[in-house]
């Protein structure tokens, strides 16, 4: 039965989709003014090398990326809800024997005032990272970058916490900032069994605090966001030989477009203080879009990206296997030969037709990624491929 549950899914989203207009949902509460439901379909194939140390075959495979299902309430104009479920994700990785299991992508009670500040409790993406708060439903590269994905896989120092977020903006100022005091570990609820370990573990009993401020405004047509972010997350310190202590890593951000031209880029560091000495993880990714619009038509869009990671203060800090979703990796008793590596280089050149807007839309993208390692393995190795991906949203 478990195995069925994206298919089930599937099925209902569909069917929702079609009798929605002829369906009249009445929430329990009488005191809800307004009720929506959201849904997001990401239908993908990815064909990438295997780890180029064994015979193990290429990826070649049809699935879903994303199945979303949301569920949005408002009572009045200052309190809120919002619950959205990902039926095709697992609570942690894939191989955890949990990919059955429904993932929690959000959910929070709100209050937002008059004034404009928002306060939520629940799980939410902690505010680091452009691209890494960007939607996955209007990104304009199929998966995110290589540093992003160093700093959210494997590290698990951003992406998603529950806690206590809050954000705002300063009156006809341009500045707003996002404010998050949450739990060390990552990912999908509370509970401590549930929650992802990454790198450097998490502390059970101790919070971890991000902060972002960002300004935003335009001058002769041309629209700018620029920002820095910060956070300190608080490790395992329960092992004596590890000795880990806490993560602490800044973010800055800018982005800049003036139609059909975006440009867009970013830059993380962080440190993990161990037992062995400081740990230092850094990189950058720097994307530029070209959109040609067609009138009564569909959209074309053309993406280019360049992504760099690498660790320093010991060997075989950058995971492979995190930036490579979905790549074929075999382990052997030291981790695998190209599986964690002391430098990661990638580029991404993309092509998106857009039917309507992000609603509907298909992207095609060709990933090069170049692993760098100077242990006994020595080079560089490549693992390339394409990705697709058809999206719906409802």
């Amino acid at each position: 039965m478990k195995k069925s549950l994206p298919l089930i899914a599937l099925t209902i989203l569909l069917s929702g989709a079609s009798l929605l207009a002829e369906v009249n949902v009445t929430p329990k509460s009488k005191k809800i003014t307004d009720l929506k439901f959201s849904g997001r379909i990401q239908g993908q194939w990815d064909g990438i090398e295997s780890d180029p140390t064994t015979t193990t075959e290429d990826r070649n495979h049809f699935y879903f990326r994303r199945l979303f299902l949301g569920g949005h309430a408002k009572m009045g104009d200052n309190w809120g809800g919002d619950l959205v479920l990902d039926f095709a994700a697992s609570p942690n990785n894939e191989g955890s024997g949990k990919a059955d299991q429904v993932f929690i992508e959000g959910a929070s009670v709100w209050y937002k005032s008059d004034d404009g500040y928002r306060l939520d409790i629940g799980q939410k993406k902690v505010p680091f990272g452009l691209e890494e708060v960007t939607s996955s439903a209007k990104m304009k590269t199929i998966e995110r970058s290589a540093v992003n994905r160093q700093f959210a896989e494997t590290l698990k120092f951003n992406a998603r916490f529950t806690g206590l977020f809050g954000s705002g903006k300063l009156a006809d100022t341009g500045l707003s900032y996002d404010v998050a005091v949450v739990n060390s570990g990552q990912n999908h609820n509370s509970k401590d069994s549930a929650l992802n370990h990454g790198t450097y573990g998490y502390d059970n009993n101790e919070l971890s605090y991000y902060g972002r401020l960002s300004y935003e405004g335009d001058m002769n047509e041309i629209s700018y966001l620029v920002g820095v972010a910060a956070g300190v997350q608080q490790n395992d310190d329960s092992n004596v030989i590890k000795g880990y202590d806490a993560t602490n890593a800044w973010n800055i951000f800018a982005r800049v477009g003036t139609d059909p031209f975006e440009l867009e880029a970013e830059y993380m560091t962080g440190t993990a203080d161990t037992a062995e000495g400081d740990h230092d993880h850094e990189g950058y990714s720097i994307q530029g879009a070209y959109i040609i619009e067609q009138e009564n038509k569909g959209d074309w869009e053309f993406v280019y990206r360049y992504s760099i990671v690498e660790g320093k203060g010991d060997q075989d800090l950058v995971s492979a296997k995190e930036i490579i979703r979905r790549g074929n990796f075999t382990k052997d008793e030291d981790g695998g030969a190209w599986e964690l590596v002391d430098e990661f280089e990638q580029h991404y050149f993309g092509i998106n037709y857009l039917f309507d807007g992000h609603d509907i839309k298909f992207m095609l993208g060709y990933e090069m990624n170049e692993l760098k390692d100077t242990d006994e393995n020595g080079g560089s190795a490549d693992m390339d491929g394409f990705r697709a991906r058809m999206q719906f949203l409802f």
